[in-house]
């Protein structure tokens, strides 16, 4: 039987159509009635349908905590209504609603005025102290120079007087004031403050609780998406990560996602280095991508030596360390012998994704930017650079399931 997807947004509610977290009787037969009309009485496959229902931040915040309580009911009722049909499956998802991406969904590199009012506007929904764990002078020096500020206190001659009056000493300023104050105007500031902001919020020295750091990390990042924009991890201090702001890479963002998660568990600052140079330059750079696909195959591979305390040569290339790999790990699965029928096969794919970031390598020095260029040149292409890093990411995360696991 073949199996069918399909993804349905039914409406997107306005807090007053909701009264209550629960008042959703007339949501759910309105779900309903859109799939039955849609799906029944014309099936030759197995239906797969989710229903997402999209809150405005604002309602979503208020609801967020009892959640999966809110999902659960939604889906007790449809199980109800539709039964136990194995030809029609449904789910439904509730989240909040974004900005969704303008023109032809390529970024122009601008954050828009409507992304920028859906980030600060989810703060103050959700009534996030900006400052955190810090007072509000603390948090704002970290971005303002609030000695070059002007006072609105005619009692301090600086930003930094009337703040510490207002925020510290007398308490008396809402703490939604940063909003509207004239002076950091952060619905118009610069994008590059806009944005500073938004990573000093998450900052690990502000945001003390992780979970609290991860869901506005999070929560930005829905909204920077329709601008091609958002907070990656820079570095991490004491376990937690440093966030910086980035255009997305969207052709490498599954490869480069899975090699972040081998560097976090080896430990490597040199890898993480790699990866964030990888990051930068995404595809655009197809030279210096290769090369970095074949550093990270290197890299990986020797730092599962060292802690396996398997010696090796310090000239040793891929190849050689191959080698040493495929003799060190154990490839097959749990139960099954390593001279069991299939085991060449995994040993040679292994190599194979291995020696493809090798041997893209010296391309690179034919046909990278380091020669000299005729009219007739023709250099290497973001495809080559997708090719190296995805088979890169393969081979690392494979290799490094087997070296947690044996």
């Amino acid at each position: 039987m073949s199996c069918e997807e399909h993804s349905e947004e039914i409406f997107c509610l306005a807090k007053g159509q909701v009264a209550g977290c629960f008042e959703l009787q007339d949501m759910l037969f309105q779900i309903l009635r859109f799939l039955l009309r849609k799906t029944y009485g014309c099936r030759h496959s197995t239906e797969l349908w989710t229903a997402f229902i999209r809150l405005p931040v604002s309602f979503y915040v208020e609801v967020e905590d009892d959640l999966k309580r809110i999902v659960d009911v939604i889906s007790a009722n449809l199980q109800l209504v539709c039964g136990k049909d194995e030809g029609f499956w449904v789910a439904a998802t509730v989240t909040p609603a974004r900005v969704r991406p303008h023109g032809s969904g390529v970024s122009d590199g601008r954050v828009g005025s409507r992304t920028r009012s859906a980030l600060l506007d989810e703060l103050r929904a959700r009534g996030t102290a900006w400052f955190g764990a810090l007072d509000e002078i603390s948090f704002l020096s970290r971005i303002y120079d609030l000695e070059s500020l002007p006072s609105n206190d005619s009692r301090f001659g600086t930003a930094a007087g009337d703040i510490w009056q207002h925020c510290v000493n007398n308490s008396d300023w809402p703490m939604d004031w940063i909003y509207s104050n004239p002076r950091f105007k952060l619905y118009e500031a610069e994008q590059e403050i806009l944005l500073r902001f938004a990573c000093e919020v998450v900052h690990p020295v502000v945001r003390k609780d992780p979970t609290e750091q991860a869901a506005l990390v999070n929560a930005f990042n829905g909204h920077l998406s329709a601008d091609g924009w958002e907070l990656v991890e820079d570095q991490v201090i004491d376990g937690r990560p440093i966030y910086v702001p980035q255009m997305k890479v969207h052709a490498l963002g599954i490869p480069l996602n899975r090699i972040k998660a081998v560097a976090a568990t080896l430990n490597s600052a040199t890898l993480y280095e790699d990866l964030r140079r990888l990051e930068r330059i995404g595809d655009a750079e197809p030279g210096e991508a290769i090369a970095l696909a074949k550093e990270i195959v290197e890299g990986c591979c020797k730092l599962i030596l060292d802690d396996r305390k398997v010696p090796y040569s310090a000239k040793a290339e891929i190849p050689d360390l191959l080698k040493l790999l495929r003799s060190e790990l154990k490839l097959m699965p749990e139960g099954i012998d390593e001279t069991a029928k299939g085991a060449s096969e995994i040993r040679d794919i292994l190599t194979s994704l291995g020696r493809i970031a090798h041997s893209l390598a010296p391309l690179r020095n034919a046909y990278g930017k380091g020669h000299g260029r005729g009219r007739s040149f023709k250099g290497l292409q973001p495809r080559h650079a997708r090719l190296a890093i995805g088979a890169a990411s393969t081979f690392v995360d494979f290799v490094m399931d087997r070296h947690s696991s044996t």
